[in-house]
């Protein structure tokens, strides 16, 4: 088997080895192999014709993927403030799909939204409204819009250390424990993203209430 077309094919596969964007790889990948095709389809050799064609349909799908995942986000209003506060520190693609995957709930004045000294179920974001921390019946801070609710024991794998109270109506989101550690899990850039953001709401708890103190 020789010929132009087969030429061509080795050149495009010379050339795909090249580049490091994957997207052009796959795409000069599969003119190589329409090329290399129209080769197997000349010397009625349909075998390798037809292993080519299962690679070449592997290929277009993840090409497929690949423009998907590029295609332009557009945030809403609620995902815009996120992404210009707590979650500054995520692309805006991590942004929708992590606010895609929270449960927005409204919170009565004086309803408790995390219990004291009990495993963590949820991560929680407040997104308006004000909330009182407490610890042994004590006030030890308060949390305000854009804080999480929380991420010590998140991070830290240990029960909370504190109770979380509404001190007026709240709206929050939250995301179960198992399924944050499972997107950290299969999504590394997402994981750091998270927990930069977790660690500098941490940082600025901890600053907040030294300055209270003194």
């Amino acid at each position: 088997m020789d010929g132009p077309f087969l030429h061509f094919a080795n050149i495009l596969y010379l050339a795909s080895y090249s580049v490091r964007d994957i997207l052009w790889l796959r795409i000069l990948t599969v003119c190589a192999m329409l090329s290399l095709g129209w080769c197997y389809w000349s010397c009625e050799e349909y075998t390798p014709l037809a292993w080519q064609g299962i690679f070449l349909s592997i290929n277009l799908f993840q090409i497929w993927l690949l423009v998907l995942e590029r295609r332009p986000v557009v945030l809403n209003e609620a995902q815009k403030k996120l992404h210009a506060g707590p979650l500054r520190n995520f692309t805006q693609r991590q942004v929708q799909r992590f606010a895609d995957k929270a449960e927005w709930c409204t919170i009565a004045p004086g309803q408790i939204v995390l219990n004291e000294n009990e495993r963590l179920q949820s991560l929680i974001l407040l997104l308006s409204g004000e909330a009182l921390v407490r610890t042994q019946g004590r006030e030890i801070a308060r949390l305000s819009a854009g804080h999480f609710a929380g991420e010590m024991s998140f991070l830290t794998g240990s029960n909370t250390t504190a109770e979380v109270i509404a001190k007026d109506t709240l709206l929050i989101a939250k995301w179960p424990k198992d399924l944050i550690t499972e997107l950290m899990h299969r999504d590394k850039e997402f994981g750091n993203a998270l927990q930069a953001a977790l660690g500098s709401d941490l940082v600025h708890k901890i600053l907040r209430g030294r300055e209270t103190k003194f």
